[in-house]
């Protein structure tokens, strides 16, 4: 198995196949499972070779994220959201997966406003803008070593991806096609994890360089400064 994409839903069943199904249809050369986490009600559909359903319970996405973890066999993982629109850039999977020459796999992303999202690349960066989940494809056996942190509600994935990235061991590649449409209206781009925030220094003293943490003190210290400016003084 090339890929298990994991999709959590909460009332949008439907559309949670119609993805796994749009994503099949763009990796045509790709072995392809989709793992939906739900927690409907009813009885779930029954399971086959490439469709299977986990009932969610209920203890947040990040949960039921690794639920679909678990359950995956493919080499390589990519989570969607029910309300994220995977594109055809999403193609070029196809040559990549199969030579495993990464770990994990970068993209870009379009949000729903229209804007193309850009991964940082540096690790500097990386702690103040994290990658967008829907544009990384993880090897799973990586993943597995880091999983997400069950601390954090809104920015696991944040957490985990810096680990990843100061893992020399761990192979990224980036690439600039962009392979799925974001939607923004989630949790995750409306509101910030104050766990984050209470693990940031110390994930950043641990990944980054000594001269580098310096620099990322001084502009942590230079962001509370802007935003406790009094209202107009922008020049």
């Amino acid at each position: 198995m090339h890929l298990s994409i994991v999709i959590p839903t909460l009332h949008r069943l439907e559309t949670a196949q119609l993805l796994a199904s749009r994503v099949r249809g763009l990796l045509p050369a790709l072995d392809v499972e989709a793992i939906i986490v739900t927690p409907a009600a009813h009885a779930l559909p029954e399971t086959d070779a490439h469709l299977h359903y986990l009932r969610d319970r209920g203890r947040g996405v990040y949960a039921a994220y690794n639920q679909g973890l678990r359950a995956a066999s493919g080499e390589y993982v990519w989570f969607l959201g029910d309300d994220d629109y995977p594109l055809e850039g999403a193609a070029e999977l196809c040559a990549l997966l199969p030579a495993g020459a990464a770990d994990v796999v970068v993209a870009p992303v379009v949000f729903s406003s229209g804007r193309l999202y850009r991964p940082p690349r540096g690790l500097l960066a990386l702690q103040f803008f994290n990658w967008c989940q829907q544009g990384v494809i993880y090897r799973r056996s990586v993943l597995n070593r880091y999983k997400f942190y069950r601390r954090l509600n809104i920015e696991a994935d944040h957490y985990v991806n810096i680990r990843i990235r100061a893992d020399r061991s761990v192979k990224t590649l980036f690439i600039d096609t962009p392979v799925c449409l974001f939607g923004v209206h989630g949790v995750s781009a409306r509101e910030k994890d104050a766990g984050f925030g209470s693990v940031q220094f110390p994930l950043a003293r641990r990944t980054l360089g000594r001269g580098t943490f310096v620099l990322f003190q001084a502009l942590i210290c230079l962001g509370r400064r802007i935003k406790g400016r009094p209202a107009g003084l922008n020049s």
